[in-house]
Parts: structure tokens; sequence; C-alpha cells
């Protein structure tokens, strides 16, 4: 069995609550205030619904939509993941894909499946999403360290990913309506600030390029203990070599 995630949102941290992007995929449309999104046209077309969390996320997180409506006629359903992004490219002007997964440095949940990158396609979950219903919740929560796990109506499928916030690009969740699936809402969607530590490992890697030298420029010996192990295997992992 996959490992379930264990931890729970600090009451005492502040919390931002947000609804869809506005950059969003050309046929969707955002209506009560940003928190639903429909593709138009979905008895035509079944692609270019892929919406994204209006912010990015962050500390303990979570991403929670509801199907409110499904279309026939088509194979293929919700998709769901998260993207890692530069500020730079994610911006006004940024054209979404017409469908996932063909995103890199992506995790993408699509059916029964669970792609990282272009590449790896790897067996996941135990819920085939082509199976939701109307009424369901689908969507993602990732714990303070980066632990990244997808949810049916509650219920976790396992860990997807680890060391998700390990790099110096933003993370956004994004859901993508393909095929059947045309109108989703918003019913859970919160982000808590990174901690200190989190905050100082992102920099540290922004700041440094060369990752291998890291523990010759950190001059303390508990920094060294503390970050120089955690940043370099969240950075192989992130590479994709361990």
């Amino acid at each position: 069995m996959s490992p379930q995630l264990t931890a729970e949102r600090n009451e005492s941290e502040p919390v931002k609550q947000f609804t869809f992007h506005r950059i969003h995929g050309s046929r969707i449309r955002l209506s009560n205030q940003s928190r639903t999104a429909t593709r138009l046209e979905a008895a035509k077309f079944y692609d270019n619904g892929v919406v994204y969390s209006a912010l990015p996320l962050s500390g303990y997180s979570k991403f929670i939509v509801q199907a409110t409506e499904l279309a026939v006629g088509w194979s293929g359903s919700f998709k769901i993941g998260v993207i890692l992004i530069s500020s730079e490219v994610f911006k006004d002007g940024f054209q979404p894909p017409r469908y996932s997964p063909s995103m890199p440095h992506s995790w993408v949940w699509s059916s029964l499946s669970l792609h990282v990158g272009q590449d790896l396609k790897i067996s996941y979950g135990t819920i085939n999403l082509e199976d939701l219903r109307l009424g369901d919740k689908l969507g993602m929560e990732i714990t303070s360290e980066g632990s990244l796990s997808f949810l049916v109506n509650g219920k976790s499928q396992g860990v997807a990913a680890h060391n998700i916030y390990a790099t110096n690009k933003l993370v956004y969740g994004f859901v993508d309506h393909y095929g059947q699936a045309v109108t989703s809402t918003i019913s859970e969607a919160f982000v808590n600030p990174f901690t200190l530590q989190q905050l100082c490992k992102r920099k540290i890697i922004e700041m440094v390029s060369d990752v291998t030298k890291l523990k010759d420029i950190l001059p303390v010996p508990i920094i060294n203990e503390l970050l120089f192990y955690q940043v370099i295997y969240s950075k192989l992992r992130t590479l994709g070599t361990m």
C-alpha cells in the first residue's frame, strides 16, 4: 500500500484561499467569481480545458474541485496535477497546452496512470478517473515538506511525489477538463506560507548553480548537516537521478 499523508495544517498559520487563475485553456469560461470552470462546446471539442490554481502552492496546501457537469460521447475525463514553472514564463501571454500530460516538470494523474514529465508513466491510484460521477470530488494535497498526494472524495490515492518544493520554480496545481469532463467547481483551495527553513533551501538552490559545490560554500557545520543532504537529495530527485 502507498504511504498516506500525515501532515496537518497548523491552525495558527495564516491561510490564503484561492480561485482558478485568469490564465486557462482557450475553451474555458470562468464563472461564480472564478470558482467554476466550464469547457465550452463540449459536444464538439474535447480539449483546451486546462485551468490552474490562482496562487502558487506553498506549505500545507489543498486544491479540491467537484465534478458538476459531465458529457457523453468522449473517452477520457478529468486529469489533475501540478506543474513547476518560473514566474518569467507563467504570466499573461502564457499558452496552456491543449491537454495534459504534455508539459515537462509536471506530475499528472490521468485515468489509472501517473505521468511524470513527458516521458515516465507509472500505475497510480485505485480509482479510475474516467469512472468519476457527478458530485464526486477530486484534488490534491501537499504537505509542508512537499509530498504530493491526489485525492478522490477525500480518500488519498497514495503519495505521488516528494520534495516538489525543492526547486526555485513556482508550483501550480491544475485541472484538465478533458473528454467527458465539462465543468468543475472549487470546493476547497488554500495554501500556507513556507517555513523559514523551506525559504532558505529554495534561496540556496536559486543562488547556487552547481549544487555539488554547496557544501564548500556553507561555512557552518550545523547548516551543512541540516541543509546540504536535504537540498542535494531533493535536487537529485527533481532531476530524476534518484
